[in-house]
C-alpha cells in the first residue's frame, strides 16, 4: 500500500494529463508554462535591451536641454522628475518581466515558481542564477505543462546571449586577476 503525504506536492501520472504530446503555447508573459535555457536567455536579453534603449532615451533628455547658471556658465546635466519617473518605471516592469521568465524556467525545471525567492538573497541568488542557466529542463510533459518548443529565432538570439555572458565572465575575470598578471599589487585607496 502507497502511503500518501499529505504535506507534498501533488502528483499524477503526465501522461494521463490532457497535456501530452502537447507543446506549450502560452504567452512567454505568463507565468504559467516553461521555458527552456535559451528561450530564457532570449527573452530576459530582448527585454532587457529593450529596457536599457527606453532608459538611456528617457536619461538622454538631461543633455538634450542644457542649464545655465546666472552668469551664462553652463550647468552639469541632471534628470528631471520625468526621466527619473520613467526610468524608475521601465526598470520596475523590466523586474516583473523577469521574475515571470524566471518563474518559468523554474517550471521547466519541475520546480515551484516560489524558489525565485532565491534571486533576493545575496551571493546564493549568484549560483541561482548560474543554477537556471546551466541546468537542462524536464524532459517531456511535467506537472507544469508540455515541454516549450523553442523557435529559431530564439535560439540565435538565446545563442548571443550565451556568447555575452562568456565575454562578461572573461571581462570579468580579466579584471579580477589583472594586478596580479602584471605584478603590481591593487592600489589601496
Amino acid at each position: 500500500m502507497d502511503r500518501i503525504n499529505a504535506y507534498g506536492a501533488p502528483r499524477g501520472d503526465v501522461a494521463q494529463q490532457p497535456y501530452a504530446g502537447a507543446i506549450d503555447q502560452t504567452s512567454p508573459f505568463s507565468p504559467a508554462g516553461r521555458f527552456g535555457r535559451l528561450s530564457y536567455i532570449a527573452w530576459g536579453l530582448l527585454v532587457s535591451v529593450l529596457a536599457q534603449i527606453v532608459e538611456f532615451a528617457a536619461g538622454g533628455t538631461a543633455l538634450l536641454h542644457p542649464k545655465l547658471d546666472a552668469a551664462g556658465d553652463l550647468l552639469p546635466p541632471d534628470l528631471s522628475p520625468m526621466a527619473l519617473g520613467v526610468i524608475a518605471a521601465v526598470a520596475l516592469v523590466a523586474l516583473m518581466i523577469g521574475i515571470l521568465f524566471m518563474i518559468r524556467r523554474l517550471h521547466d525545471l519541475d520546480g515551484s515558481g516560489w524558489w525565485a525567492l532565491l534571486a533576493l538573497i545575496p551571493l546564493v541568488n549568484v549560483f541561482f542564477f548560474l543554477f537556471l542557466l546551466l541546468k537542462a529542463g524536464t524532459p517531456g510533459p511535467n506537472r507544469y505543462g508540455p515541454q516549450r518548443e523553442t523557435p529559431g529565432w530564439e535560439k540565435v538570439v538565446g545563442g548571443i546571449g550565451v556568447a555575452l555572458l562568456v565575454i562578461a565572465l572573461i571581462g570579468i575575470l580579466a579584471a579580477v586577476l589583472m594586478p596580479t598578471l602584471i605584478g603590481h599589487p591593487p592600489v589601496a585607496s
